[in-house]
C-alpha cells in the first residue's frame, strides 16, 4: 500500500535561514518547539543573529517589544498552543500597543499527511481560526514553494505595526 504524497513537506532549515538573514533579523526570541528545532539548532549557532530562549510567550512578546523599541529587529519561535496561552498579550502589545511582531508558529502534533483542517489536535485545527478571529494576518510554510511567505509575513508586521504569523506546517529539516 502506497502512502499518499504529504499535505506538508518540511522546508531546510537553512534556506529559512538565509531567509531570515536576508530580512535582517538580529534576535530570535524562542520558546522551544520540537517542529522547528533543526531550525532552532541552527539559529543559536548563528554569529549573526543573538537567541534568546523565553520561559513564556509572553515574556518572549515583551521581549520582542523592547528589542524593537531599542531599535533592533526581532522575531518569535513558538508553537501553536503558545498562540492560545498568549492571546491577551497579542491583543495588548502587537495589536494595541502597535508594535511590529514576526511570529514563526509551529504546528505542534500536526500530521503532515493530512490538511490541517482535518487534524485529530484541536490545537493544529483552531490555531487559524484563533488568529482570524483577533484580526492576525497569517501565512502558511507548507513546504519549500512557500518561502516567499517569510518575507510576505514579515513586511506584513512592520506595514501594519502589529503581529504576523508563519504557521509552520511540516517539521523543518
Amino acid at each position: 500500500m502506497t502512502q499518499p504524497e504529504p499535505v506538508a513537506r518540511g522546508v531546510e532549515a537553512s534556506v529559512i535561514a538565509a531567509e531570515l538573514r536576508a530580512l535582517g533579523i538580529d534576535h530570535v526570541i524562542c520558546i522551544p518547539d520540537s517542529y522547528q528545532k533543526t531550525l532552532i539548532a541552527l539559529l543559536q549557532d548563528d554569529p549573526a543573529i543573538r537567541f534568546i530562549t523565553a520561559c513564556t510567550e509572553d515574556e518572549a512578546m515583551g521581549i520582542n517589544a523592547g528589542l524593537y523599541v531599542g531599535g533592533k529587529n526581532p522575531m518569535l519561535v513558538i508553537q501553536n498552543n503558545g498562540i492560545f496561552a498568549s492571546i491577551n498579550t497579542i491583543k495588548a502589545i502587537p495589536l494595541d500597543a502597535r508594535v511590529p511582531t514576526f511570529i514563526f508558529v509551529g504546528q505542534y502534533q500536526r500530521d503532515p499527511a493530512l490538511p490541517i483542517e482535518e487534524s485529530k489536535s484541536r490545537a493544529v485545527r483552531m490555531v487559524e481560526p484563533t488568529l482570524d478571529v483577533w484580526g492576525v494576518p497569517r501565512y502558511r510554510l507548507e513546504g519549500p514553494e512557500d518561502v516567499g511567505n517569510i518575507r510576505a509575513a514579515y513586511e506584513r508586521a512592520h506595514e501594519t505595526m502589529g503581529p504576523a504569523a508563519l504557521i509552520v506546517g511540516a517539521p523543518t529539516l
